[in-house]
């Protein structure tokens, strides 16, 4: 897959450093709460097994291009952090398998950030201290914020494979920082398109306040419907430690009746929300974000009946993503960890990769300007998520499309690929 060459194969190396830290979260971060118990027993989403580390400090080859990694494999982050991380790690190694990149061999450094800001900045010293080439960041702008900071001096390039808060796209984070996630705008901007093209006129807006793109995703949406014409019927707000905020979200139901529910949570915490919803005798359509994107929970909404969602790639086994690199790229994680991916989130590690791979090739060199320079030359880039279009100060995949998923219950399936409308 994507070979470059047949050559001998080279060693990857992969140093897991793992460093102490207390936890240090950012005002107005909310902490996912713990995930549903059943999902740890269920087939095909067991939690990824990853691949044994080379101890820290083992030599690096004099020649190797070094990738660090700063990505969360403990802690909430890892739900979005670790699948990107060994979808990465699959690509470098095909690449090596190919025979390195510049005919050089890379190098994954990889250190966990358990979700803690604490660990941030100083996993990103560490890195330096290794010469890296490239640092992958975590998805979550605020956490990364800290290690960005330490490394703005060195002009590191930076790729978060999934960061989506918009703060990403304008290159606001720095010059040399780039995402491969879809911005939270691009998301609100589809799931306007996917309500008004189905007539809704009304709307109700549910957040599950426990996601931080889940509730920038919402309040983009609410603000872009209302321009495009459509009527908010309300909004509300949901934690789980405060099981008394469903009472309004159902009175507001009733005495509303919107056409449509948007909804725009995590895949823990939608159950306690939609399943007495439905229970409630409430069935009206449900457009949700990619947040909500996997399978595991849809049993836990019993009669959870018309619902649609965006995703990255279709995962699903039964009804499969059009895409062949999609399908590699999922086959390559399953045969990597044992199990099917959780979401198509994952597909954009790949891609982060892939994109620093062919940004490099066209330099010529490492040398982070050079490849900065012509990642921002992206036009219409054929990745394995979709077409990538990066410029100056605009630095994540604004058009790229995103995969429609529907339930027919009690399955997900494929539905069709879709992009921002035309006048966009």
């Amino acid at each position: 897959m994507n070979a470059l060459g047949a050559r001998p194969v080279l060693l990857v190396a992969v140093a897991l450093l793992v460093l102490s830290g207390c936890g240090l979260f950012s005002e107005g971060t909310v902490i996912s709460p713990a995930p549903i118990t059943e999902e740890e027993h269920q087939a095909d989403v067991q939690s990824t097994p990853f691949p044994t580390a080379t101890p820290a400090g083992a030599p690096l080859p004099a020649d190797a291009i070094v990738i660090g990694a700063l990505l969360a494999t403990t802690g909430f982050l890892a739900d979005y952090d670790e699948p990107a991380l060994v979808a990465a790690r699959n690509r470098i190694d095909a690449l090596n398998e190919a025979g390195g990149l510049l005919g050089r061999p890379v190098v994954l450094r990889h250190i966990d950030s358990h979700t803690e800001l604490s660990i941030m900045r100083n996993g990103a010293e560490q890195l330096l201290l290794d010469g890296v080439d490239l640092m992958l960041m975590t998805c979550d702008a605020a956490y990364a914020g800290p290690a960005i900071d330490a490394l703005e001096s060195s002009g590191t390039l930076v790729i978060s494979p999934c960061g989506t808060d918009d703060l990403w796209t304008s290159g606001e984070l720095g010059d040399r920082v780039f995402t491969f996630g879809t911005p939270v705008s691009t998301e609100a901007e589809m799931l306007v398109s996917l309500a008004t093209e189905r007539g809704f006129a009304t709307a109700m807006v549910i957040i599950d306040q426990t996601s931080t793109e889940a509730v920038a995703v919402c309040e983009a949406f609410r603000q872009r419907f209302e321009e495009a014409g459509g009527q908010i019927a309300g909004l509300h707000r949901y934690q789980p430690t405060d099981p008394g905020l469903l009472d309004p979200i159902l009175l507001g139901l009733g005495s509303t009746n919107p056409e449509a529910i948007v909804f725009c949570g995590t895949r823990l915490v939608a159950p306690e929300i939609l399943a007495p919803v439905r229970a409630a005798g409430f069935n009206q359509p449900i457009v949700a974000n990619s947040t909500m994107d996997g399978d595991h929970w849809i049993g836990h909404v019993p009669g959870v009946g018309d619902f649609t969602m965006l995703s990255y790639a279709s995962i699903y086994t039964d009804s499969p993503d059009p895409s062949h690199a999609v399908r590699e790229v999922l086959a390559d994680y399953l045969d990597t960890t044992g199990h099917r991916a959780r979401d198509g989130r994952m597909i954009t590690g790949h891609d982060a990769m892939e994109a620093y791979i062919r940004a490099v090739e066209r330099a010529g060199t490492t040398d982070p300007g050079p490849v900065a320079t012509q990642l921002e030359r992206f036009d219409g880039e054929d990745l394995v998520a979709g077409p990538v279009t990066f410029a100056s100060g605009v630095h994540a995949p604004i058009g790229r499309p995103m995969r429609v998923i529907t339930i027919q219950d009690p399955y997900a399936q494929y539905e069709r690929i879709v992009g921002l409308p035309a006048a966009q």
